[in-house]
C-alpha cells in the first residue's frame, strides 16, 4: 500500500512528497481561501489521465516501432453543475504530427492504453464517460 501525505502550508494550499519522492502543490482560487499559486485538484486528475494514457502510447508505439515527430493530447471536459462538481464527460483527443504515419497503428496504440493499459482511465470508467480520437495533424 503507497502512502500520500499533504500538509496544510497555509490557507487552501497544500504541500505533498509523492512515494516516488517528487513535489506536489495543490492550490485553491482566492475565494476558496487560496492564493492561486499551483494547480487545482481536479486540474491534476486530467493531467494525471493525459500522462498515463500517453506514456501508454508512447510505449506501445515504440514497441510497434512507429516514429512520429511529435505527439499532443488534448483533453476536453465537461462537469457538472451541482456538488460535487465531478467530471461527467472526458474527450481525449491524441493529435500525432510525422509523415507517413500509420494511423491503424496509432488507433491501436490509444485503443489498447483506453481498454487495457491506463489505470487512470480504468479509475474513471464507470462513473464518467470517456471518448477519444486519433488525428493525423500537420
Amino acid at each position: 500500500m503507497s502512502e500520500f501525505l499533504l500538509q496544510n502550508t497555509h490557507g487552501s494550499h497544500f504541500y505533498m512528497k509523492t512515494p516516488s519522492g517528487h513535489d506536489v502543490h495543490v492550490d485553491a482560487a482566492p475565494e476558496n481561501l487560496g492564493y492561486d499559486s499551483a494547480a487545482r485538484p481536479m486540474e491534476y486528475l486530467i493531467a494525471g489521465l493525459g500522462g498515463c494514457t500517453g506514456i501508454d502510447v508512447v510505449t506501445i508505439l515504440n514497441k510497434m516501432k512507429v516514429k512520429y515527430d511529435e505527439l499532443n493530447l488534448r483533453i476536453l471536459t465537461e462537469r457538472s453543475e451541482e456538488h460535487p462538481k465531478k467530471y461527467t464527460k472526458i474527450h481525449i483527443i491524441y493529435e500525432f504530427k510525422g509523415k507517413d504515419l500509420p494511423i491503424d497503428k496509432l488507433e491501436r496504440a490509444a485503443q489498447l492504453s483506453q481498454e487495457k493499459y491506463c489505470g487512470a482511465s480504468a479509475t474513471f470508467r464507470g462513473s464518467t464517460e470517456i471518448t477519444y480520437e486519433v488525428k493525423i495533424v500537420e
